[in-house]
């Protein structure tokens, strides 16, 4: 999936590991599909990213189903990233473009 991030990174730690989550934009045709993105153990990609950033995720899909407050049955596909390519990566704050940075 290759698309830009709609926010910034939200990274919290969840006993030993690392837990990231981002959504990306990604246009398909006349739309835009808005991709949730959680990817373990690669804390560092907030050091890199920031609403607008341009990545490419790979990984596999996973659905989630709960029920809501209500009783409705809600669920949503998640992309369970392996590995992100920062495509215009710099460090936040930084006005100079450096080279790209896998992972």
């Amino acid at each position: 999936m290759t698309g830009n991030l709609t926010a910034e990174v939200e990274t919290r730690k969840i006993g030993e590991q690392t837990l990231s989550k981002l959504t990306v934009a990604c246009n398909q045709g006349d739309q835009t599909l808005f991709l949730p993105v959680e990817v373990w153990n690669q804390g560092h990609i907030g050091d890199y990213l920031e609403k607008g950033s341009r990545v490419l995720v790979s990984g596999a899909l996973k659905q989630e189903s709960w029920k809501n407050s209500a009783g409705d049955r809600r669920s949503r596909i998640v992309l369970v990233g392996s590995s992100v390519e920062f495509l215009d990566a710099r460090p936040k704050g930084s006005k100079a473009k450096q080279a790209t940075p896998v992972h």
